[in-house]
């Protein structure tokens, strides 16, 4: 059995999401490929993904390099408690699947805030004298995404620099098993935007029963 931990980074409704559409396509199809796989679903507007702020900022110094949780004092280990929560239960998980729309050519804020709680040294990835090497291996990802603009392509595809963040912290931590299903140009195309939208439906069926 694996363990499959779908994050999902959208304040909008399924209703209003195309990523959250094709999104829940992945996950049922997923489900019934794999029906005895363990999935959990995260949502990091609905679940409040911790912050890392002033006043936590020098505990998570400690904690992100090499300190032991339990080793901080009582009130530290209060302020730190969401964050580890966060951390172990990425670690032990076997699959990811991040949910998310475009902003600004990068991903959410919330989901980027979810890869500074979970890149810790020591769990997810160590420093050695060739650079840094991660800890999680035979491990998968998989993104899925919704842009009104096209970016995948020879003359921009560097524009979409969420979808390159998140495929580089993945290798970061180990994870080079990859995937995605990019739906694109649905502003730019309106009329072609349902039609769009079903193709990378199909796509994310398909994929997720082999994921």
């Amino acid at each position: 059995m694996n363990k499959v931990l779908v994050v999902k980074a959208h304040p909008k409704s399924i209703d209003s999401s195309k990523s959250l559409q094709i999104g829940k396509v992945f996950i049922e199809s997923y489900k019934k490929s794999h029906p005895d796989d363990q999935v959990t679903i995260r949502d990091v507007y609905a679940d409040k993904v911790p912050l890392i702020n002033n006043e936590n900022f020098d505990i998570w110094k400690k904690f992100k390099f090499g300190k032991d949780f339990f080793d901080l004092p009582k009130d530290q280990q209060q302020l730190m408690k969401g964050h580890v929560e966060w951390l172990d239960e990425f670690l032990e998980n076997d699959k990811y699947v991040f949910i998310n729309p475009m902003y600004n050519l990068f991903l959410p804020a919330e989901l980027k805030q979810y890869f500074d709680v979970v890149a810790i040294v020591g769990k997810t990835f160590k420093y050695t004298e060739k650079g840094p090497v991660g800890l999680l291996k035979n491990k998968k990802a998989f993104h899925i995404q919704s842009t009104g603009g096209i970016y995948q392509g020879k003359d921009n595809e560097d524009q979409d620099i969420g979808d390159l963040y998140l495929r580089a912290i993945m290798k970061l931590f180990g994870i080079n098993d990859y995937q995605s299903v990019l739906l694109e140009g649905v502003d730019n195309f309106p009329d072609q935007a349902e039609k769009m939208l079903n193709e990378a439906s199909i796509k994310a069926k398909e994929s997720a029963k082999v994921f």
